[in-house]
């Protein structure tokens, strides 16, 4: 995890105001009422799994800056960070719920949280489907940045706890040899850890948040 940020509280962006249509109260992800439960040192940023099995704990275990939010959007309390990336699986259902919560992100109905991207993750290995390729793209037009993860067949072995961590500053390794993705970090998730914090980074310089450098290098 990352240091504490100290953040001013921001207002919430006013519903409705961004001309794009919110889904139905039913299909929208609940904000914490209080600061995300069961989490120690509070994270850079944020992953929301817009449904379950999206792959958001695992994320949140491999990236140590990462926190899972545990399918709700952080109410941003006091030293929260609003940096919210959501999570879904390649398939119709998956981006259909993704779609839903960033249309409720865009139009003023997930409090202070501010969405860096979309991460979609492989729901089998071999090649995506085309329909499947062309939906992400559309629901990733509207996330600002779009992200994939593969398929780990190791990863679908073992628990979360047992996988190796990226944290910022770890170098990336040549990807002439094989590696092993249960003793080290697949490159593609290290090039996901680096791109995110990099938008966090971005997300702050363009902000007035007041953050700590450190937090980018814990």
């Amino acid at each position: 995890m990352t240091a504490a940020m100290k953040l001013p509280r921001r207002s919430a962006p006013e519903p409705g105001t961004a001309g794009v249509i919110a889904p139905p109260e039913s299909r929208r992800a609940p904000i914490w009422q209080r600061p995300v439960p069961g989490i120690g040192r509070a994270p850079l940023v944020w992953v929301l799994g817009v449904h379950g099995g999206a792959g958001a704990s695992t994320l949140a275990h491999v990236l140590a800056p990462v926190a899972d939010s545990s399918r709700r959007w952080p109410g941003v309390f006091e030293r929260e960070s609003p940096f919210v990336v959501l999570v879904a699986r390649e398939t119709i259902p998956g981006l259909t719920r993704a779609h839903d919560l960033l249309r409720q992100h865009l139009s003023g109905y997930a409090g202070r949280a501010d969405v860096l991207g979309l991460v979609t993750v492989a729901a089998r290995p071999g090649r995506l489907p085309a329909e499947i390729r062309r939906y992400r793209d559309v629901v990733g037009s509207l996330a600002g940045q779009l992200w994939q993860v593969p398929w780990v067949e190791e990863w679908t072995l073992v628990e979360p706890e047992k996988l190796p961590v990226w944290t910022p500053g770890d170098v990336q390794l040549p990807r002439k040899r094989r590696i092993d993705p249960l003793d080290e970090v697949p490159p593609e998730i290290h090039r996901l850890g680096s791109e995110i914090v990099a938008a966090a980074r971005s997300a702050l310089r363009e902000s007035s948040y007041d953050a700590d450098e450190r937090m980018f290098e814990e």
